[in-house]
C-alpha cells in the first residue's frame, strides 16, 4: 500500500528538533539504514558465501535503478561517483581534432571539468550560458553542428534548481551522431528519471536517493550499443584463450573495472524500497508544491531567484542570490536549520520528510538572517 507524504521524520537519523532543508547536499540516513549495515556485516563475516549474496544485492539494486530509469538490468553500473562515471563516458569517445562537446555554462563542475580537459586533444567546449539563470533548450541545441559528439546538462541544475525539458533535448538529437550524458544527481528520488531519452545516465546516491557516497552509471544500449570505456579490470571483462588478451562483457558491467560498493548497495536497496513506497510521483507533487512555497516567500522578500516558478520547471530545490553564505549558514544553523549555501547562492531543498510547518518557519526566520 502506497504511504501518503510527508514521511515521518522519526524514520531517519538526526532529525529531531531540526528543519533540514539541505537534502540537495547531504540528507540524512534512514533509520532502516542500521538494520540494513547489520545484513551486510552477516553476510561478510560468512567468507566466500556471503560474499557470494553481496553481489546479490548489488544485482537486486541493478534491478530497482533500471525499473526507475525505464532501462534494463544490464544498462547499470555501479561505480564510486557521479564524477568517475562521467569520465567512464567521456573516455570511451575516439576523440578527433576539430571535434567539439556542449554543456551549460552553470552546470556541475564535474561535467564542465570533464569536458574541458578534451581541449588537450583539439576538442572545442561550448558552453551555453543561461539567460536570467534560466538554460533554454534551443539555445542548447543550437550550439551543436555536425562535429558536436556529445552534450552534457543536469536533469535538474545544482546552482539554480532548474528542472531541463530531457524530452525536447532528447528529440532534438536523435537524428544526429551526438550523444547525450544526463547527470540526474538532483534529480533521482526527487522526480521521474527516464534513461530511455539519453544515451547515458549519471547519478550520485547520497543525495535525494537516501543513499551513501557512491555513484550509478546508466548504458542506455538499445540508444547507443558501442560504448567502449578506456581501461578493464577482474569485473568488466572475461578471460581470453591468450592470458594477454580479453573479452569486455556486453553488459554495463564493463564499466566497472573492480568490486562495487557492497555495504552501499545494501543501503541504497533499503533506501529505494523506501521511497518506492510512496512513489516517485506523488514524491515529486510534494516537492515541487513545497518549492513553490519556498520561492514565492524568497520572491515576497524581494531576492533574486534563481529557481524557475513553473512546476514542471523546478523539483526540490530553491535558490536565491548571496553573496555572504557562511553568516548566512551560521545564523539558520543557530536556529536548528539547515540550508545549503555556496557558489554565491543559497539552496533550500525540500524532500520526502519536510512539512509545510518547516518551509513556514524557515521563511519566517529567513529576514533575520538577511540582515
Amino acid at each position: 500500500m502506497t504511504r501518503t507524504l510527508p514521511a515521518p521524520k522519526s524514520d531517519f537519523i538526526g532529525l529531531e528538533g531540526k528543519v533540514h532543508l539541505a537534502a540537495g547536499g547531504e540528507p540524512p540516513l534512514l533509520k532502516a539504514h542500521r538494520a540494513a549495515f547489520e545484513r551486510f556485516a552477516a553476510d561478510k563475516a560468512a567468507g566466500y558465501s556471503g560474499y557470494w549474496r553481496h553481489w546479490e544485492v548489488i544485482e537486486e539494486v541493478r534491478a530497482r535503478i533500471a525499473r526507475w530509469t525505464g532501462l534494463e538490468p544490464g544498462d547499470i553500473a555501479l561505480l564510486g561517483n557521479a564524477s568517475e562515471a562521467i569520465m567512464r563516458v567521456v573516455s570511451s569517445f575516439d576523440w578527433r581534432p576539430g571535434d567539439n562537446v556542449v554543456a551549460p555554462e552553470l552546470d556541475y563542475a564535474s561535467g564542465r571539468y570533464a569536458l574541458a580537459s578534451l581541449k588537450r586533444q583539439g576538442v572545442e567546449l561550448r558552453l551555453v550560458p543561461a539567460q536570467g539563470w534560466v538554460l533554454q533548450s534551443g539555445q542548447l541545441l543550437a550550439a551543436c553542428d555536425a562535429r558536436t559528439r556529445l552534450v552534457y546538462l543536469s536533469q535538474v541544475n545544482a546552482l539554480t534548481g532548474q528542472h531541463i525539458d530531457l524530452a525536447a533535448i532528447s528529440a532534438g538529437l536523435r537524428d544526429t551522431p551526438t550523444a547525450l550524458l544526463v547527470d540526474a544527481s538532483h534529480a533521482l528520488g526527487a522526480v521521474p528519471v527516464r534513461g530511455d531519452l539519453a544515451d547515458f545516465t549519471v547519478s550520485c546516491c547520497y543525495k535525494f536517493a537516501l543513499g551513501i557516497h557512491e555513484g550509478i552509471l546508466a548504458w542506455n544500449r538499445r540508444r547507443r550499443p558501442d560504448f567502449t570505456p578506456l581501461g578493464a579490470g577482474w569485473v568488466s571483462a572475461t578471460a581470453a584463450a591468450d592470458p594477454g588478451e580479453f573479452h569486455l562483457r556486453q553488459d554495463a558491467g564493463r564499466a566497472e573495472y573492480g568490486n562495487a560498493g557492497h555495504l552501499g548497495a545494501y543501503l541504497l536497496r533499503e533506501s529505494l524500497d523506501y521511497l518506492d513506497s510512496y512513489g516517485i510521483d506523488a514524491i515529486a507533487a510534494h516537492l515541487r508544491h513545497l518549492s513553490g512555497r519556498l520561492i514565492a516567500g524568497m520572491t515576497a522578500l524581494g531576492l533574486e531567484v534563481m529557481t524557475p516558478t513553473a512546476p514542471e520547471s523546478r523539483a526540490g530545490n530553491a535558490a536565491f542570490v548571496r553573496s555572504d553564505t557562511r553568516s548566512f549558514l551560521r545564523k539558520a544553523d543557530a536556529d536548528g536549520i539547515l540550508v545549503w549555501g555556496d557558489n554565491g547562492r543559497i539552496r533550500a531543498s525540500a524532500h520526502l520528510f519536510t512539512t509545510r510547518e518547516d518551509i513556514e518557519h524557515f521563511l519566517e526566520r529567513l529576514p533575520g538572517y538577511l540582515a
